[in-house]
């Protein structure tokens, strides 16, 4: 759910945040974002995310360090783009009515296989956006988030009552005892991409460990193919690498060798995405749109963007 794109530069007015917030720097100074125009929002978002990104780098694997600093870059970066949004309007990163069409179709394929209670367990709920629209079909949901300040935000939607299962924190501290109930479907939406690179193998593995016996993970990053996918793309023309808190954008073949080096069994990709429904058929062909991706980089941008996007390189089914 974590993706953190800006609005688009045209939109140029000056507007006033709700709360008038202060943000605490990569510096750690704070900064008042009232009266900020987007283009001084992103052009301050764009400075921040290549900070922060630099303080993680540096800081070791696994550190406690590591893990505070990336939890203020997201409630940072967070608040940065909650103030370019109209006052009242909550900030919904990385929600699209047709992940949520897949998780559910997902869950009550589950029902189908003899899980007799299938129980969802999203990675970056950000706004609990997701959550809500899982826990309204009647599937037991909780998840896990590193900002507090969406976390706040989730509470916002879904009530206190829902607080318990709205864990903060890292991942890799979980543990199955600890969740209410043991998930047979894993969910994360851009957050893969924003994983330091020399530790998503550790949050593979914890993933693995936490999912039931056949259980499933479903993976959403942006294509290496869409590259810059980050706040890079408002500064820097496509196919630049992305600069900012997207630490690595991945092709296809890359997720499905980590997804297979942590355990699964099988790796899908959708058959085909179209502008309302994710469409699942077997493995999706993924072996063969593997075998073309690097292909289609030659082809101009929007060609390549199209067939990344229709043919689902973003996304991938993981069984366990």
């Amino acid at each position: 759910m974590l993706t953190l794109d800006p609005l688009p530069a045209e939109h140029s007015d000056a507007i006033e945040p709700a709360a008038s917030p202060e943000v605490m720097l990569a510096d750690g100074s704070w900064l008042s974002l009232a009266g900020l125009s987007i283009e001084q929002l992103q052009q301050l978002q764009w400075e921040q995310e290549q900070k922060f990104v630099h303080a993680m780098r540096s800081l070791p694997k696994g550190s406690q360090d590591r893990a505070l600093v990336t939890g203020q870059a997201y409630d940072t970066v967070c608040a940065i783009l909650a103030a370019q949004l109209p006052a009242g309007e909550p900030l919904v990163m990385g929600l699209d009515p047709r992940y949520s069409r897949l998780v559910v179709e997902l869950l009550n394929q589950q029902i189908n296989r003899g899980i007799g209670q299938p129980c969802f367990f999203e990675i970056g709920y950000g706004s609990g956006v997701m959550l809500k629209e899982v826990n309204d079909h009647g599937f037991p949901s909780s998840g896990i988030e590193v900002s507090t300040t969406m976390r706040n935000e989730a509470i916002g939607v879904l009530g206190e009552n829902f607080s318990d299962r709205l864990l903060l924190g890292d991942l890799r501290d979980v543990t199955k005892e600890s969740l209410p109930n043991r998930p047979s479907l894993l969910y994360w939406n851009d957050v893969f991409e924003h994983i330091c690179p020399d530790e998503i193998s550790d949050y593979l593995d914890k993933i693995y460990e936490l999912l039931m016996p056949g259980g499933q993970l479903v993976t959403i990053t942006p294509n290496w193919l869409l590259r810059p996918s980050d706040v890079t793309s408002v500064f820097c023309p496509p196919r630049t690498e992305a600069n900012g808190l997207h630490l690595k954008e991945y092709r296809l073949a890359e997720v499905t060798a980590l997804l297979k080096q942590a355990g699964f069994r099988r790796v899908a990709a959708p058959l085909v995405v179209s502008r309302k429904r994710i469409y699942q058929l077997g493995g999706g062909f993924r072996l063969g749109k593997q075998w073309i991706e690097p292909l289609l980089d030659k082809l101009p941008v929007r060609p390549a963007h199209l067939l990344c996007r229709g043919l689902g390189l973003s996304c991938t089914i993981a069984t366990k």
